[in-house]
């Protein structure tokens, strides 16, 4: 088992939650904030006015909570461990392209998310011993996937 994949995507659950009830908290969190005044993206809106934002942010909560479970799943299967390498890494790389490609669509939040999974994914690669082949699905599909 994968103690570290398991409390990130307990983490990301209780995030997720956070999200659906009390979006401020995350979205006007000192870090949001910090990379706000860095990187001059705007704050998000935790509670935006129109029906159509918030069913997109609800979606977003949603989905959140949802790949959480899903790494606590994975977090017992060896051979689940490179798809949520992958997914953390995808998260990452389209959360930064947004932020670098179109960056009057990003947030402050978004460059957070981006970089907090690429922290994720290169502590995933390194705590689980997965292979990069692996997490593209080139390995012969004998993980070699510690057990910690």
């Amino acid at each position: 088992m994968s103690q570290f994949t398991f409390w990130k995507g307990f983490a990301d659950a209780a995030v997720g939650v956070v999200l659906l009830t009390k979006p401020e908290i995350v979205y006007h969190s000192a870090v949001a904030k910090a990379l706000h005044k860095l990187s001059g993206l705007r704050l998000p809106n935790p509670h935006p006015a129109s029906e159509d934002a918030v069913s997109a942010q609800h979606a977003v909560a949603i989905m959140v909570v949802a790949v959480g479970l899903a790494h606590m799943r994975a977090s017992t299967e060896a051979k689940a461990l490179p798809p949520i390498v992958l997914l953390n890494a995808l998260w990452s790389m389209f959360a930064l392209g947004t932020v670098v490609i179109c960056p009057q669509r990003a947030t402050s939040a978004l460059l957070m998310t981006g970089i907090n999974h690429a922290v994720f994914a290169t502590a995933m690669v390194f705590s689980t011993g997965v292979r990069i082949k692996e997490i593209l699905g080139l390995g012969d599909g004998n993980s070699k996937s510690k057990s910690s």
